[in-house]
């Protein structure tokens, strides 16, 4: 280390330049490459609207659990864009609901959501380039050439490096500046210069104000300048210099908050004073008490638990860092203490010693990426050792260059699944979900490659259960939703799920899902899988599986209602083994589900109709009631209670629409004699098309509130289905209409025929 030349860099030779240029364009070319095949990641959506509101507004409102730095990097190449909607007169802006905001601005307020996130990936895959160019420059100065294009060469093929490099997130923002101010504090140490000082304050502060966690670097710039030797700074100078490094830092950080000054109480008073950034210690106080309260179910070897464990992080170092450059900065450890001393190397083993106790403390562990930080310093050490496997003659080189090779192979082989890596202790990418899952693994970002699977299968809208935050169609999928954590995790279909013995079909789960269920609620929803090998994957995220039952399974059945079919036991549903049961869903009493074995035994309804609609559901008839008595005629002011009876038909039944709303809604309208003048409406359905079969009787009572005025003549009854998505209507078979007209009514009651 000692004998490293300080101007190595500024001695390299054409060819070297031309080398050093090819590798960086290599890193930021692979992130490229990858970006747009690449559906938006969980978080994504959050810190692009964040960092977008915030540049078009100057208020940082959303920037509640992140600082607004990477944020507003991520938004600059939005500036330029005319087609990108800010949607301000939401009311999720004006409550500060950075959660529903963020789903309104990508998927409802934009129809160019893919397009926007490749534009914003592009600051951070720049960030990423610089932080390996930081890497070959330091390396250099400390250890000489052959440890500069060892680190360098790690960098550029590092897996965790360039998946984290081409998403809209903070995590590489926060590794790449809090690196840079490392390496400028232990340039000061070696030269105290302002010049190195200033630029260890700015890049201290930018740590600072890229992710809360970044206030780590300030124990760890205390920790280095009281542990670092040197009779040449005295211990007043050390503390003057972390004064002003810290009065830099702080500068910055207001920078990034714009220059914002606000009232903080003081505490144990009613009086505030004003501080610049006030924003900042009040959200990064809420940050903190969130994590700690609530929990985030996490996975690890088979396990499942709501506050992780202390070993979860090392666990996940051991398994998604190569191995070669893990094996490398294990012994670069070795050599630099032994060689050094543990004083003097302390710049290089010290951050990421820090970072990993600090994770191991936490309470949220759900990925590698927050110890993403650890990664420039482990490519550091491997640098040493890099080097010193090359002074120890021909063989070690070759086994040096081995381990190079090694790794860049490693990982070109798995582009562009970068994310998905799993060094061989895992089992590769193909056994990483028995370890670790969520971002590690499965952060919603192979929905493309979902699309591309079921179009080369010839398969259409299969059960899906999604662990991410993005809207799949607005991936070009068609799908039924299964309970899935975040987007699908209440609705009719969803709470229609059995997952003991599920419907037949194929079926689309994210490993995410597969392993953690819908999380806080049913962990266990997926069990039935987890053993089943997938026929085929999309990326290697989801995973697509066929469910088949032979023609002689036998079939029980059996209606829930109100509760979620996936949180009863199977004792509590009648499961059997070696049988199916098909589950059949109503949201409420008032709307009741007969299978159509037991169909018979259902009193037929006062007035028959027999209207199909679409061959789908057919109208078998209706009751009208006035309390609890058939009424002589309707009376203004008074409730109407209509009990309608729908059958099943033998046509596919409409898809359960992939959104939160209902896939399937009967509109019932009561009008005088013009149909456009509705006197009193009822929309509504109230069970879930999943488990329904040709034959079952729906029985469903609704309720409409007739007004005092008007009092037409006489009273009409309109009753149709449609989707509340899309407003389509089911048609009337035979008659070119989309609602049957029952009626007349009066108070001299009698059943009309239907008209329309």
């Amino acid at each position: 280390m000692a004998g490293a030349s300080k101007l190595a860099l500024q001695k390299l030779r054409g060819w070297e330049w031309v080398f050093l240029g090819g590798l960086l364009a290599l890193f930021a070319l692979q992130a490229l490459f990858s970006s747009p095949q690449k559906s938006a990641a969980f978080d994504e959506q959050y810190h692009l609207a964040a960092g977008y509101a915030y540049l078009k507004t100057g208020d940082f409102r959303m920037s509640r659990s992140h600082p607004p730095l990477i944020n507003a990097l991520s938004a600059l190449p939005l500036l330029a864009r005319s087609d990108v909607n800010l949607p301000l007169e939401h009311s999720s802006w004006v409550a500060s609901d950075y959660f529903i905001f963020s789903d309104v601005f990508m998927w409802q307020a934009n129809d160019n959501a893919q397009s926007m996130l490749v534009a914003a990936r592009v600051p951070t895959i720049l960030l990423g380039t610089m932080l390996a160019a930081t890497l070959i420059w330091w390396a250099r100065w400390l250890v000489g050439p052959v440890g500069g294009w060892a680190a360098l060469i790690l960098a550029t093929f590092d897996p965790n490096l360039l998946a984290n490099s081409r998403l809209v997130t903070t995590d590489l923002g926060l590794t790449f500046f809090f690196f840079l101010a490392v390496w400028r504090l232990w340039s000061w140490l070696q030269r105290p210069t302002a010049l190195n000082l200033l630029l260890a304050g700015v890049a201290a502060g930018l740590a600072t104000a890229s992710k809360f966690t970044g206030l780590m670097i300030w124990p760890t710039f205390l920790a280095l300048l009281l542990i670092y030797p040197g009779d040449k700074i005295s211990w007043i100078k050390r503390l003057i210099a972390l004064g002003g490094i810290g009065i830099v830092g702080y500068a910055a950080l207001w920078a990034a908050y714009g220059f914002d000054v606000g009232g903080a109480r003081i505490p144990g008073t009613s009086l505030s004073m004003p501080i610049a950034a006030p924003f900042y210690p009040y959200s990064a106080w809420d940050t903190f008490m969130v994590i700690q309260n609530q929990p985030k179910t996490a996975y690890l070897l088979g396990q499942t638990s709501p506050r992780g464990w202390w070993y979860y992080f090392p666990v996940a170092l051991a398994v998604k860092t190569p191995l070669p450059m893990l094996l490398l900065a294990l012994g670069g450890v070795l050599i630099v203490l032994r060689q050094e001393g543990w004083r003097r190397t302390a710049p290089l083993w010290l951050p990421p010693a820090l970072f990993l106790v600090l994770s191991m403390t936490g309470r949220i562990t759900i990925g590698y990426r927050h110890i993403l930080p650890l990664v420039p310093f482990m490519i550091m050490l491997a640098a040493c050792a890099a080097t010193a496997l090359w002074r120890r003659g021909r063989l070690m080189r070759f086994a040096l260059i081995a381990f190079l090779l090694w790794q860049t192979i490693d990982v070109l082989q798995l582009l562009p699944h970068q994310e998905a890596y799993f060094n061989q202790l895992a089992g590769g990418p193909d056994g990483g979900s028995r370890v670790l899952v969520d971002s590690n693994l499965d952060w919603g970002q192979d929905l493309i490659f979902l699309r591309r699977l079921l179009q080369d299968r010839g398969l259409d809208e299969p059960y899906l259960a999604y662990f991410g935050t993005a809207l799949p169609e607005a991936y070009g999928l068609t799908y039924r939703p299964l309970p899935a954590f975040l987007r699908f995790t209440t609705g009719p279909e969803v709470d229609a799920y059995n997952p003991y013995t599920p419907p037949p079909g194929w079926y689309a789960l994210s490993v995410s899902s597969l392993r953690l269920g819908l999380m806080h609620q049913n962990v266990d929803v997926y069990a039935y899988f987890r053993d089943k090998e997938p026929q085929a994957r999309a990326g290697y995220s989801i995973n697509l599986y066929r469910v088949e039952y032979t023609g002689d399974t036998p079939v029980d059945r059996t209606v829930v209602t109100g509760r979620s079919v996936a949180d009863l036991a199977p004792q509590e549903l009648g499961v059997q083994p070696g049988r199916r049961l098909v589950v059949k869903w109503s949201s409420r009493p008032a709307t009741t589900i007969t299978p159509a074995a037991a169909a018979g035994r259902v009193l037929a309804p006062d007035n028959r109709v027999g209207v199909d609609f679409s061959g789908a559901f057919t109208l078998v008839g209706y009751e009208l009631h006035d309390g609890a008595n058939a009424p002589s005629a309707i009376h203004a002011g008074a409730p109407l209670e209509l009990t309608l009876t729908w059958r099943v038909g033998s046509a596919e039944l409409p898809r359960p629409a992939p959104a939160t709303a209902p896939p399937l809604a009967a509109f019932v309208h009561l009008s005088g004699d013009d149909p456009t003048e509705i006197l009193a409406q009822y929309d509504g359905w109230g069970a879930a098309l999943l488990g329904l079969e040709e034959g079952d009787l729906i029985r469903q009572r609704v309720i409409l509130e007739v007004p005092e005025t008007p009092v037409p003549e006489n009273y009409f009854v309109q009753v149709g289905l449609y989707s509340p998505q899309t407003n389509e209507r089911l048609a009337v078979n035979g008659s070119g209409e989309t609602y049957v007209r029952l009626g007349p009514f009066s108070s001299n009651h009698y059943p009309g025929n239907w008209l329309r």
